[in-house]
């Protein structure tokens, strides 16, 4: 039986999801419901002779026998349903008002996922509401360890950014203490929850200097296209990419056309949402944009906007761009 590449749920109506359910309360729920098992590895000598791998070992999920990826014979392969666990206590411990949102798994199961949202002070950008996510992710092919970082979302549009890939951002490492039997802990999770929260302060802070910033069509397109394009001279993809976010500035759900802040949400919706007529199936392009090439490029383009020196210089790099094009 083969398993899914990928499966995204939610209780919100957001359209990355393959499921929305009411209420999350089980890893089942956001199909986390198997086992990570490690399994014996034999290589065939001569391709006929087998022989057993002892330094290696293959982790297969329960449910289907899917090959998560090889690991060293010492690790430890760490249950969904003891990251469900320890993120319940950890946030039960220190009497935080939660509940989660999302979950599920990429890459087959081998990276796993669950959503958080914890209820604190709301906070506008330009009248728009946000919703804050806080994203714990941790792997089953040995590549990396408990994470947690923060995962803005403009409700109108369903547009994501996270502050961790911004310049000075950081995705934090959970520290994690075995208890009794099976049961684990998040050690330092009220010391990263403090440290995100700062950063995502900050980040609403600068949202709102874009919004009072105008900006001109010249401008956004000439940044746009400065942004997008990584070579020295004008591509037709990258130009097509530009010319996308701007329209989307302009005419884009809750945008103007007028500010750098509309400017950062056209980015954003293209990024999060893939381009028309794009041929990516729309997980390829939910993995890019939370957690991939775009997830960063989206922290880029706040921190370009932001900054008044890196603005003007991808302005005048755009614009350079154009008037050769046109020359040639």
């Amino acid at each position: 039986m083969n398993t899914k590449n990928t499966n995204i749920v939610s209780t919100n109506n957001n359209i990355w999801s393959n499921r929305i359910v009411p209420q999350i309360v089980s890893p089942a729920d956001v199909g986390l419901d198997w086992e990570a098992q490690k399994n014996p590895l034999v290589t065939l000598l001569e391709g006929r002779y087998p022989l057993p791998v002892k330094d290696y070992m293959a982790v297969n999920r329960s449910d289907s026998n899917e090959l998560l990826g090889v690991v060293g014979s010492k690790y430890k392969a760490i249950q969904n349903s003891q990251i469900w666990e320890a993120l319940n206590q950890s946030l039960d411990r220190h009497g935080i008002n939660y509940n989660i949102c999302g979950g599920g798994f990429y890459h087959k199961g081998a990276k796993v996922f669950l959503q958080v949202k914890i209820d604190d002070e709301a906070i506008k950008v330009n009248g728009d509401n946000f919703d804050n996510l806080l994203t714990f992710m941790s792997s089953h092919d040995g590549s990396g360890a408990f994470e947690v970082f923060d995962t803005t979302v403009r409700i109108i549009c369903q547009n994501t950014i996270q502050a961790a890939k911004r310049q000075g951002g950081k995705v934090f490492k959970l520290k994690v203490r075995h208890t009794s039997g099976a049961s684990l802990n998040f050690i330092n999770m009220v010391e990263s929850l403090e440290r995100i929260f700062d950063l995502r302060k900050e980040t609403y802070g600068d949202l709102n200097t874009l919004a009072s910033k105008p900006m001109s069509y010249e401008d956004m397109l000439n940044w746009s296209v400065g942004f997008f394009n990584a070579s020295n001279e004008l591509t037709t993809a990258s130009d097509n990419k530009a010319r996308e976010a701007v329209s989307l500035a302009i005419r884009g759900k809750g945008n103007k056309g007028q500010t750098a802040y509309d400017l950062l949400n056209g980015v954003t919706e293209l990024l999060t949402h893939g381009q028309r007529g794009s041929r990516k199936d729309r997980h390829a392009i939910w993995q890019t944009s939370e957690h991939g090439t775009n997830s960063r490029y989206k922290a880029r383009a706040l921190d370009t906007l932001i900054h008044p020196e890196k603005n003007l210089a991808t302005i005048d790099r755009g614009y350079n761009l154009i008037k050769e094009a046109n020359n040639a």
